[in-house]
């Protein structure tokens, strides 16, 4: 596990590089990086043994750390002070989206990652073109080093926790003290105004369907479970279109997305 913050001091300067470990690749004051960050940092971001780095572990841990070795594959770093998180907004967003194309969803993985969500819930609607049958364990995989790399460039401090494939019915489900169905059939204003007037939660947990939007019956179970429906508008959106738009108005009305 990486040191504890407490003992170490803030770093005077932060370095214009941050690289993704894991806290398993942390060994006392040394994190050892994979092939594919090992890559970025000497073939990519052209750096060498001495230069200095950001290591951002997912679990909000933040580090400035020095190359002391670079051979290859491998890449082992001395750690040298802890940097104050920073990049989190204070509501957890749990987004369930209905499964689309992979280039698609792959975009919204990269983009939800930059948007601050907390969570993601892949899910299979009654619409959806992706199958159950069809679910290969490979783009979870990848899904998760899209996060990684989103994370990074984003100057996020928690990795979000991206969930396998789940039925529509596993998705409603939640503790969340606010859950929204986003409904391409609902155009009337009044439901963002209601949405405005909730209190403030700390938590929500967001649908979004597939392109082609949900059924009754699952809006009738959203309903039934909880959820308050809510309209993007008076233009039919596409799915990855919609999440940002949806996870924008979340944030600027309880997270730190500025008016």
């Amino acid at each position: 596990m990486p040191p504890d913050r407490s003992i170490t001091s803030p770093a005077p300067e932060r370095p214009p590089r941050r690289v993704y470990a894991g806290p398993e690749q942390f060994r006392g004051d040394e994190v050892f990086l994979t092939p594919n960050e090992t890559h970025h940092l000497s073939r990519v971001l052209r750096l060498t043994v001495g230069d200095q780095v950001e290591v951002a572990d997912g679990c909000g841990h933040i580090f400035t750390a020095a190359i002391c070795q670079l051979s290859g594959a491998s890449a082992r770093l001395r750690l040298l002070a802890a940097v104050l998180a920073s990049g989190e907004s204070p509501l957890q967003i749990t987004l369930g989206i209905a499964l689309v194309r992979s280039d698609t969803f792959d975009l919204i993985v990269r983009q939800m990652t930059e948007m601050g969500v907390w969570r993601l819930v892949p899910f299979y609607a009654s619409r959806s073109l992706a199958r159950p049958e069809n679910w290969h364990p490979g783009k979870l995989d990848r899904w998760r080093r899209l996060a990684q790399e989103a994370l990074k460039s984003s100057e996020r401090s928690f990795l979000p926790d991206i969930a396998s494939p789940v039925a529509f019915s596993q998705a409603l489900a939640g503790d969340e003290p606010l859950k929204v169905l986003c409904w391409e059939d609902l155009r009337r204003q009044e439901a963002q105004r209601e949405l405005k007037a909730k209190p403030h939660p700390e938590k929500v947990r967001m649908l979004i369907g597939p392109e082609g939007g949900f059924t009754e019956k699952e809006v009738a179970a959203a309903q039934a479970a909880g959820y308050q429906l809510l309209g993007l508008g008076p233009r039919r959106l596409r799915v990855e279109t919609a999440a940002v738009a949806a996870v924008s108005l979340l944030q600027y009305l309880w997270g730190d997305m500025p008016g």
